[in-house]
């Protein structure tokens, strides 16, 4: 993995702000609906905006848009809006990961980091696995590369993100032994997705769209912009205000796509499709015990009044996502959202669907 230099400046601001902004597995509240009538009828009394589906089995309950994509000029979100989906894309990284793995080029997710990145901090301590499991350690990157983009109006690369982080790290040290807690972090899928750039020889965008995005007809996924401008694509709101142009190179392999319901309704069926063999699922999906969430590959997992559900939400400006499996009835819901804070609002709609709704 390459490296650049950083002024000392920039290392003495990160090294400030190095904590651990955590985004742990989406918690979910106990809520009891009053009058829950349809799914339909849940999703327009929350308010909702966006763009949602929520099927059972084949049969579409719900696949509509909800609200505006574009406020000021009046373009509402339909079926086919696309919207920045945060980190609900850290499952691309997981299976490109699986993939090199079944090609030979990593030999175990208990491979250390320091087998590809020998100079890395802590990295003979560090594994594959911890990395896509968040059990590293490492605390999180990124809210100081955002404060040091905004307040100093930088631009940072993916390596030069890693060159300042393993600079603090070096000094700062982990939040705890790897493999011994779990705390999530984007840092770690920044890591996963400068390894796929590595061992397949060619930009992370890329290698999705020629292995994954074209079999699986997903041609509206692509690398975000700093700002969503385009034709069917929403834009960003938080407390109904337009937010400002996001340097979307922070979120690199944790975040930073974009797509629509219909590619990840399609990424969702392979998931609970042929996707993975039977090993890899027992390792990407945890079986949950009781109702407490297990931590996977790029996954979390949970039962929900009996109901498995595999879930991962996604927070980035402006935007707040939700993709939920129901792999027992092959079912889902996809909830992408053009409005920022919304995480309890989609958590809160995955529970009452799972216990209203089957």
């Amino acid at each position: 993995m390459k490296k650049f230099v950083f002024g000392m400046n920039i290392l003495i601001l990160f090294s400030l702000l190095f904590v651990a902004c955590s985004e742990d597995p989406d918690e979910i509240v106990p809520l009891n609906p009053t009058d829950y009538t349809s799914a339909l009828q849940y999703v327009e009394a929350s308010g909702f905006q966006g763009s949602l589906l929520f099927r059972k089995g084949n049969t579409d309950v719900v696949r509509q848009g909800f609200g505006m994509a574009d406020i000021a000029a009046g373009i509402p979100n339909d079926e086919d809006t696309r919207f920045r989906i945060g980190s609900m894309s850290k499952a691309f990284t997981a299976l490109g990961i699986i993939q090199l793995k079944r090609a030979g080029l990593i030999n175990s997710f208990d491979q250390p980091v320091s087998d590809f990145a020998e100079d890395f901090p802590f990295g003979s301590q560090i594994t594959i696995r911890h990395l896509l499991t968040h059990s590293s350690g490492l605390p999180d990157h990124v809210g100081a590369f955002e404060e040091a983009a905004s307040s100093q109006n930088l631009f940072f690369s993916p390596e030069d993100m890693l060159d300042a982080y393993a600079e603090a790290l070096d000094e700062d040290g982990l939040l705890f032994t790897p493999g011994e807690n779990f705390s999530y972090s984007n840092a770690n899928y920044l890591l996963l997705g400068l390894l796929i750039e590595e061992l397949a020889e060619m930009p992370y965008h890329d290698y999705f769209a020629l292995h994954n995005f074209g079999q699986l007809e997903m041609e509206n996924t692509y690398q975000s912009p700093n700002d969503l401008v385009a034709d069917e694509e929403a834009k960003g709101y938080k407390e109904g205000g337009l937010v400002a142009p996001y340097p979307i190179e922070i979120a690199f392999g944790a975040g930073d796509w974009v797509s629509n319901i219909a590619d990840i309704e399609r990424w969702g069926d392979a998931w609970m499709g042929n996707l993975l063999t039977d090993t890899e699922k027992s390792e990407v999906f945890p079986e949950p015990q009781g109702e407490i969430t297990s931590i996977g590959m790029g996954w979390f997992t949970i039962r929900i009044d009996g109901t498995l559900v595999y879930f991962h939400g996604g927070d980035i400006e402006g935007y707040t996502s939700l993709i939920a499996l129901f792999p027992e009835t092959n079912s889902m819901l996809i909830a992408l959202s053009n409005e920022q804070d919304k995480r309890n609002q989609l958590d809160t709609m995955m529970e009452v669907f799972a216990k209203e709704a089957f």
